[in-house]
């Protein structure tokens, strides 16, 4: 089956409405834009900008009308094409991890907050499953994704040849550590983002290769590896390596329980070298031997911080998006003030999650983002080669998963390693339930 997620062929429910077709053109055009808005809206900005300090409540209007305008365009197509399509994603996992979000909203401290920003992410997760369904086949996939990394690619390249002061880091940026001065981060706002795309489309070079064309793939991988280097982006570049070893070894060990150990086993593993150098001392002593920091940018106070806040609202947490840089944290009274207090997010996904969520929103990201997905994997593969679309899917969602444990990068509808990870669950879910229903 040729088509991205394996989804166009399955037949319309009894008494659905009758599907209608969408030219090429359309297909690619929408699909094309809104990977280009995934992976960055916000093109060359003004790290100098003082106003960049305030609360950022209000959210951004460019952000919102561009999610706003893009989520009409792809609920058309899909109501053109036929929302059964969509109907696999509805598994109980997710929809249970959605029910707990929308409970939280009402239990937020800030509940207008936590609605605006649910709207973004769930938007954002239209758009990623979108992607999938009016992509008419693996080819026209493959090179939309082409032709978008380039338009990452290319003006970010410029931007570090031309403008500088927009597309490197400095020592006058008021939201960096001035240790970044001189690193690239192209028409990205930070270079943890622009590290982050990179890997991505590294990805989708070696998905392009295979399924489209070889020198357009390795010339996106070549491009992407090299800005990756400018970046110096640390959790991309430690994390990049560690998943092409383990999905590597996925074509290899085929048995449920293997790959399982395989793919989860490094997610523990992260997950204990991140929070286990802040809370278990005998972790943090074996680790000062062979790292300098094991948080990599000294996001243990951070830590400390989200934590402390997470036990004081254990249950039904803070609320979706209403804790970092609000009011609330910035401005608190409090005996010190320190830099955490304008933090952006928490640097873990994990416990971003809790500290939204609660701790039974964590359990439930487990459930839908880490144990869901293992599942439909050894559904479509069923003791089989991976093919190259879920091989992508599996490398998206991997690097998602173990990025977790340094950047917040599960729930955060703005962020492209997020939306990348959305549609890579979204894709083996498809991809396992089409195979399902054909066998």
């Amino acid at each position: 089956m040729s088509s991205a997620a394996e989804i166009d062929a399955l037949e319309p429910a009894a008494g659905a409405r009758p599907a209608r077709d969408l030219p090429d053109w359309q297909r690619v055009a929408l699909n094309g834009t809104t990977l280009v808005v995934l992976w960055n809206h916000l093109w060359f900005s003004d790290l100098s900008d003082r106003t960049l300090l305030a609360a950022a409540e209000d959210g951004s209007l460019v952000t919102q009308l561009l999610f706003l305008g893009l989520g009409l365009a792809m609920a058309g197509a899909l109501w053109r094409l036929g929302l059964e399509r969509l109907r696999p994603l509805a598994s109980w996992p997710l929809l249970a991890l959605a029910t707990w979000l929308a409970i939280t909203i009402f239990t937020s401290v800030e509940p207008l907050l936590s609605v605006r920003r649910a709207i973004l992410l769930v938007i954002a997760a239209m758009l990623s499953a979108g992607i999938l369904v009016v992509a008419r086949s693996a080819r026209q996939f493959a090179l939309t994704l082409a032709a978008a990394a380039l338009v990452i690619l290319i003006p970010s390249f410029l931007g570090v040849a031309l403008v500088p002061h927009l597309a490197v880091h400095s020592p006058f940026d008021v939201q960096a550590d001035p240790s970044h001065a001189g690193l690239w981060r192209g028409i990205f706002p930070f270079k943890n983002e622009a590290g982050a795309v990179m890997v991505i489309l590294i990805f989708v070079g070696f998905y392009v290769a295979a399924s489209a064309s070889r020198l357009y793939g390795w010339l996106l991988v070549l491009l992407a590896a090299a800005f990756l280097i400018g970046t110096n982006s640390k959790t991309a570049l430690a994390t990049l390596p560690v998943v092409f070893a383990v999905t590597t070894l996925c074509r290899v060990f085929r048995g449920g329980f293997l790959r399982t150990l395989l793919l989860l086993g490094p997610v523990a593993g992260f997950a204990l070298v991140s929070i286990g150098s802040v809370f278990l001392p005998p972790v943090k002593d074996l680790l000062d031997v062979v790292l300098s920091d094991a948080s990599f940018t000294g996001r243990s106070e951070i830590w400390e911080f989200a934590v402390e806040n997470i036990l004081l609202r254990p249950l039904q947490g803070w609320g979706y998006g209403a804790f970092w840089m609000t009011e609330r944290t910035m401005y608190a009274t409090g005996d010190i003030q320190t830099w955490v207090n304008t933090a952006r997010h928490g640097h873990n996904a994990y416990i971003d999650a809790a500290l939204m969520l609660g701790m039974p929103g964590l359990a439930l990201v487990l459930l839908a983002y880490l144990i869901a997905p293992v599942r439909d994997l050894q559904r479509i593969t069923a003791g089989q080669g991976i093919d190259p679309a879920t091989m992508l899917f599996l490398r998206l969602w991997f690097f998602a998963v173990i990025s977790a444990s340094f950047e917040s990068v599960l729930l955060n509808g703005n962020n492209a390693t997020c939306c990348m990870m959305m549609m890579a669950v979204f894709g083996l879910r498809l991809r396992a339930s089409h195979r399902m229903i054909a066998g």
